[in-house]
């Protein structure tokens, strides 16, 4: 048996053990959740929800992903928040730390808070005070070859009884840290010498946005309102030399707007109910020109998509330690694409794949959150989701599918300084818009007709997770995940009698296994008073079949390692923090039928100091990419366009060289 056979059977075996001490505990009196109030922050200076959350003993924040509706894991008064075009990052900056009554942080579950897969959330409980604060902050880029982007955002809070209202503006221009000066090797299989090929690239993004919002008191509960306007544009170019010049080109641009209403009201002692809606549009079009010889070719991309989600719960606490919640969930997605392609200016415009493509889903859920005793809390729950997909193609592509969502999560916490969290869980992946159009957007429909329908991937999750906390904000965590795949997505080949394609498809079963390690170490001992050192490191392994060799490799765009070193230091006499951080970068794979392409980019390093002339200002200088990153992009690709049976025909080898730059900001409260 190998050892990573072994350690899944371990990790197995430790989760039923998990669930036998779960049944076997007695009863006694729950846990509280720890708290810190805003006089544990007035050492750190904090200004704002954002800068306490970074100063939590032993918490890491985590803000998500709420575009792809990934809770982080932060709440605001028991909430998180509705918004999916607003960072939590965001959310929390614009909270002044005066407005915070305390802080609380859950571990495990404690207190019924639905966790949402996070092992610890920070719960922000905010005054019930009246209180008008502004900030304005303006930052610039400054580049190594002297160009300035500079940026420019205001925040306004105002709450008065059971109303408040929060507007925030915003315009920056922000550099395409991954252009630089670079190269482009191509090795032929039939040629002795490369094709060499020099570049230069620069690019960059124009944000504007406005964001209001609006809460108040109705009908014995608390209604709210969120909108977002945000408009953007992104150009880019690239000179290519060689025995000619060529220019690549890229100019984008695109917006999204987002309206937003929750409710929440208490029912009766022990009883709440969470309602929301939610309606999200967002345009793109894209127009990338590629100059040479005197001819100029234009390739245009439009897309435009939509989400709208209606949601409810019911949240109640049956028990002492118990807590019940059911809810029901329908989202609709819809996404419309379109491309063509101009070989010249005089040549006739080429209509490219796209397609329109919906899915509809609707998930209701229940679930229990148990405190035990003490030392022990469970939660288990379960979700069916019935997923229906809609295209352009015809109406024959429509199909539905139900999924249960089982869910099972531990926390036992034999002394106060240490925790064992165990959690089963089955998910299930939200299907790529692109992959869909690809792949039901087919010219001709006899192409995909003896392949089945491409539906999500399911995932079997079991992880098991160590965390012992020491000295005031020291802690170190390992976990191990074992994932089981089914229906895993990636490229695949579609085999005709003259020719392949190349699609997104199921392509069988696959497993993947992580470990990962954080230490948050105080250096006072150190001769570093007030200063924290973070250390984080996962490594990934993975095994699936390749759909188009029959060999076994890696899932596409795994990393097999990554770390990051951090380390920060508070100086209140100097009104100033400093740090610095460094990582390993990123490399990974990915296979196509045609070639297997390699991506990395080396370490980031990144330092900055915070320094304060005034209670309500704060400048601040960060020196990011000082090892001047490089990016490399390799192609490995196979004659006849598949990988097997086939011989390598070429190898391209691409470098970018990316520069250092700096940023300066400076923030004013009021």
């Amino acid at each position: 048996m190998s050892n990573a056979a072994r350690l899944r059977h371990a990790v197995l075996l430790a989760c039923t053990l998990a669930a036998g001490t779960a049944g076997a505990a007695g009863a006694g009196e729950a846990s509280a959740p720890q708290s810190y109030a805003p006089d544990y922050f007035r050492q750190f200076q904090a200004s704002s929800a954002m800068d306490m959350a970074t100063r939590l003993p032993g918490f890491v924040f985590d803000g998500g992903n709420p575009s792809r509706g990934a809770a982080g894991n932060v709440l605001i008064n028991g909430k998180r928040p509705t918004s999916k075009t607003d960072s939590l990052n965001d959310v929390l900056g614009r909270i002044p730390a005066a407005a915070v009554e305390r802080i609380d942080v859950i571990n495990g579950g404690a207190g019924g808070i639905d966790m949402q897969g996070h092992a610890t959330v920070a719960n922000f409980i905010i005054k019930p005070i009246d209180l008008v604060s502004s900030s304005l902050t303006v930052s610039n880029f400054v580049m190594a070859d002297g160009g300035w982007q500079p940026a420019l955002d205001g925040n306004y809070n105002l709450k008065r009884g059971d109303k408040s209202i929060n507007l925030t503006l915003g315009w920056r221009r922000s550099p395409d840290t991954g252009q630089g000066l670079g190269q482009r090797n191509t090795q032929y299989a039939d040629r002795e010498q490369p094709a060499e090929l020099s570049l230069a690239g620069s690019g960059m993004t124009e944000n504007k946005s406005v964001k209001l919002n609006y809460a108040q008191e109705l009908l014995d509960g608390e209604i709210s309102w969120n909108g977002a306007y945000n408009p953007w544009i992104y150009q880019s170019q690239s000179r290519q030399e060689a025995q000619t010049m060529a220019l690549a080109t890229n100019d984008n641009s695109g917006r999204t707007v987002e309206q937003g209403l929750a409710y929440t009201r208490d029912l009766w002692p022990g009883a709440s109910m969470d309602l929301k809606a939610l309606y999200r549009t967002s345009e793109f079009i894209g127009d990338s020109a590629y100059a040479a010889d005197g001819t100029i070719s234009h390739s245009i991309t439009e897309n435009a998509a939509s989400e709208q989600i209606l949601a409810g719960q019911l949240t109640w606490q049956a028990l002492d330690g118990v807590v019940l919640r059911g809810g029901v969930e329908r989202v609709v997605n819809a996404n419309d694409s379109a491309s063509s392609w101009q070989a010249n200016a005089q040549a006739p415009v080429q209509p490219g794949m796209g397609a329109w493509v919906q899915e509809s889903r609707v998930e209701g859920q229940l679930s229990s959150a148990w405190q035990v005793d003490s030392s022990l809390s469970a939660e288990a729950g379960v979700k069916l989701a019935h997923s229906s997909l809609s295209t352009s193609a015809s109406q024959g592509d429509a199909k539905a599918y139900n999924y249960p969502k089982p869910r099972l999560r531990l926390a036992l916490s034999p002394l106060p300084a240490l925790q064992l969290r165990l959690r089963l869980e089955r998910e299930i992946s939200q299907l790529n818009f692109g992959d869909n159009a690809a792949y039901f957007g087919m010219a001709d429909k006899t192409l995909r007709a003896d392949y089945p329908d491409l539906v999500p991937a399911k995932t079997w999750l079991c992880e098991g997770a160590l965390e012992y906390r020491f000295w005031d904000r020291g802690a170190a965590i390992l976990s191990y995940t074992q994932a089981h795949i089914s229906d895993a997505i990636d490229r695949m080949p579609i085999r005709t009698a003259s020719s392949t394609y190349d699609a997104a498809g199921n392509i069988g079963d696959a497993s993947a296994d992580s470990v990962t390690g954080m230490l948050n170490l105080p250096t006072d001992n150190w001769a570093l008073p007030q200063g924290l050192l973070k250390l984080s490191t996962t490594w990934r392994s993975s095994t699936v079949t390749d759909p188009t060799t029959q060999t076994a490799r890696r899932l596409s765009g795994e990393q097999p390692l990554s770390w990051r070193v951090e380390f920060s230091q508070d100086l209140p006499q100097q009104r100033t923090v400093w740090g610095f951080s460094v990582d390993n970068g990123w490399s990974n794979d990915s296979w196509q039928v045609a070639e297997r392409d390699t991506s990395s980019g080396s370490g980031w390093a990144r330092a900055y100091v915070n320094y304060r002339p005034a209670s309500n200002m704060m400048v601040t200088l960060e020196l990011n990419n000082l090892a001047s990153r490089s990016i490399t992009y390799d192609r490995l690709h196979y004659a006849g366009g598949d990988r097997y049976a086939s011989n390598v025909d070429f190898f391209e080898h691409n470098i970018t060289r990316t520069q250092p730059y700096a940023m300066l900001k400076l923030r004013r409260d009021w």
